[in-house]
């Protein structure tokens, strides 16, 4: 819990730092004219303004393409709001930081007890040593400003580490809890349905906690979806408002490959690094055997993100693709690779957050 607690404040002590550089750099004047401009709204910008107003006056009061955003988030904020005087911003920026760090711990406890197969001296890298490690990474790659501003990857990050933690205890009733609440706050919660049925065949548990955990995210799906359709009176309404942001459908490995074939030319820059990251982390995670169930669904996660035109969410699909997180802790099981991943993680916190509050890169 400590070394999580202390990447948690890390974290935002960076993601500080860049407020500050922000403010006092000179933004670019195309962008500050723009009305959505993010500086001003600071934690509250970019996607958070969505979930604001979701959790103020609800889908009817939303512009027609924030029906996209499922209503987990913004109506648990709803709920917590008359905690703290009313005020569902504020509500929404303590939840999804309470959740980063409650997240963090539950992925570390993950990354203990299920540490598979590893190949380094046991003497030089324990479990709890990577549990350790895995619990203040998490909280430094730089697409982890999303659990600073007022997103949904804080309540995401637990909901996907308590699954695959239920999953390795047997605990499939829990495990389906978690993914149902995976899916009320994100339509890819859908893909923790991939461990399940894995470990469904693998484990063979009882009928019963096996059917519950499979048809449990389903009916998360069905029941987020519905929240939407009471208002829109269409029930695919988010899917079609989030086609023309993603583009159209692209085959995943020639749009990762484009991506960093990019960087040649200058364009998907701030993307290039994060498809390379998460790619190779997904080759560590083979490498150092991890449950077949990780690996399939970091794949599939990495394909949903690289599977259209638009993948500016490429950083937090990987971030949420837990066993990837892990694998990057396991990488960094000696002191330099440590010290590395450390140093560049809170340079890119920092460049991020100005980068993300002065308009040039989405969060």
């Amino acid at each position: 819990m400590v070394p999580a607690l202390v990447g948690w404040v890390w974290a935002r002590v960076c993601v500080g730092l860049g407020f500050v550089i922000a403010h006092r750099l000179t933004p670019d004047p195309i962008l500050e004219a723009r009305e959505d401009f993010p500086l001003p709204r600071g934690l509250l910008s970019w996607d958070a303004s969505f979930y604001e107003r979701i959790a103020t006056v609800g889908y009817g009061g939303t512009p027609a393409d924030g029906v996209r955003f499922f209503p987990g988030y913004p109506f648990l904020a709803r709920a917590v709001s008359p905690i703290v005087g009313g005020q569902a911003d504020l509500a929404l920026i303590i939840i999804a930081n309470v959740a980063a760090l409650i997240g963090a711990i539950v992925l570390a406890r993950l990354a203990l007890e299920h540490r598979s197969g590893e190949t380094v001296d046991a003497s030089a890298d324990t479990p709890a040593a990577l549990a350790a490690r895995t619990g203040w990474i998490v909280a430094v790659i730089p697409a982890a400003i999303v659990f600073v501003w007022a997103y949904s990857e804080g309540l995401a990050l637990i909901a996907t580490a308590g699954t695959l933690l239920a999953l390795h205890r047997r605990a499939f009733v829990w495990a389906g809890t978690f993914a149902t609440a995976a899916c009320l706050v994100r339509p890819t919660g859908l893909l923790l349905l991939i461990p399940i049925i894995v470990e469904v065949i693998r484990q063979r548990p009882r009928p019963l906690p096996a059917l519950a955990a499979v048809i449990s995210p389903v009916a998360g799906l069905i029941a987020a979806l519905g929240v939407i359709r009471a208002t829109t009176g269409e029930w695919m309404s988010a899917f079609d408002q989030q086609q023309p942001i993603r583009g159209e459908f692209r085959f995943p490995l020639v749009r990762a490959a484009e991506a960093i074939w990019g960087l040649r030319f200058n364009t998907d820059t701030e993307l290039a690094p994060y498809v390379v990251l998460w790619f190779v982390l997904l080759g560590v995670a083979i490498w150092r055997r991890q449950p077949l169930s990780w690996i399939l669904f970091s794949a599939a996660t990495l394909l949903v993100a690289c599977s259209s035109q638009t993948i500016d969410s490429i950083g937090r699909y990987g971030l949420l693709a837990v066993p990837l997180v892990i694998a990057l802790a396991q990488w960094a099981d000696r002191n330099w690779r440590t010290a590395l991943v450390g140093a560049v993680g809170s340079v890119g916190l920092v460049v991020t957050t100005v980068q993300a509050l002065h308009g040039r890169i989405v969060p």
